[in-house]
């Protein structure tokens, strides 16, 4: 599948989709499609405004390869910068307990987890942390697992369906908490684009009328767990961080920037 008329037809259906990287897309669909019947149906779930991650079944997040389907949101670029962040917590500190808050497929403690383990990154051991992976979904968790055993972290990473926490026991422990929880507003979650409404989990945009039903839901949560001390690292949307910092305000969170110079995280210590 290599004719260049082939070519130019994807990128014209690419194109008419508003693919922003239709470039790179169109190659990957090149390699992916073993006829003309593949091809015809790729192009047609293009024009149904289906995301290019949903038909092939991955993505790709901090360099590393990851299984996705409509149970769980496409991993997003600006979201790897939490890792990064997490990693340097890390680094910093010893942890007995990493969790990832809403994990979906798995990608940020997995990318975690991959890094801490690379000698180039950090030169000390994790046998004596655990490290779990959250979500109230059941069909999300499944992905996650797949990633999980994918990368052979399965002996590391714990999946565990739950209320954010709630089933934790981290009582006297110094825990390091990464939340990638729904923050879309209601009103503003009806005018994202057509493809994300129509295909990806409205359960995991939309965070109710504010966008920080989830993060209040947390910050009780931790509350009430006694943690001997913690770090939270969240995600946000730059219209809504200044409430969501509110919200955690006894914690004095910093306001950290993603890689398009927005207010995305918080990072705060308690």
């Amino acid at each position: 599948m290599n004719n260049l008329s082939q070519l130019f037809e994807i990128q014209k259906a690419l194109k008419d989709a508003n693919y922003p990287d239709y470039k790179r897309v169109s190659k990957e669909i090149i390699e992916f499609v073993e006829d003309e019947k593949d091809l015809k149906k790729v192009l047609d779930n293009i024009k149904k405004d289906k995301p290019w991650e949903y038909i092939c079944g991955h993505a790709e997040f901090y360099t590393i390869p990851f299984k996705v389907n409509q149970n769980v949101l496409i991993p997003r670029v600006e979201t790897e910068k939490l890792v990064g962040l997490a990693i340097q917590e890390y680094k910093d500190k010893e942890f007995d307990t990493v969790v990832d808050i809403g994990t979906g497929s798995g990608c940020i403690i997995v990318a975690l987890v991959k890094s801490l383990k690379l000698p180039t990154i950090y030169q000390g051991e994790i046998k004596d942390t655990e490290f779990y992976a959250t979500d109230k979904s059941s069909n999300a968790l499944k992905v996650a697992r797949k990633n999980i055993k994918e990368h052979k972290l399965n002996e590391i990473i714990k999946a565990r369906k739950m209320d954010i926490i709630n089933k934790l026991k981290l009582e006297d422990k110094n825990v390091l908490l990464l939340a990638n929880l729904p923050y879309i507003p209601k009103k503003e979650y009806k005018e994202l684009d057509k493809s994300v409404k129509k295909y990806e989990p409205k359960g995991a945009l939309e965070g109710g009328l504010s966008g920080n039903k989830y993060y209040k839901r947390l910050l009780s949560q931790i509350k009430e767990k006694g943690m001997k001390s913690f770090t939270l690292i969240l995600e946000t949307e730059e219209s809504i961080i200044d409430e969501t910092k509110d919200i955690f305000e006894e914690f004095n969170p910093e306001i950290i920037k993603d890689i398009y110079e927005k207010d995305r995280f918080l990072l705060m210590r308690g």
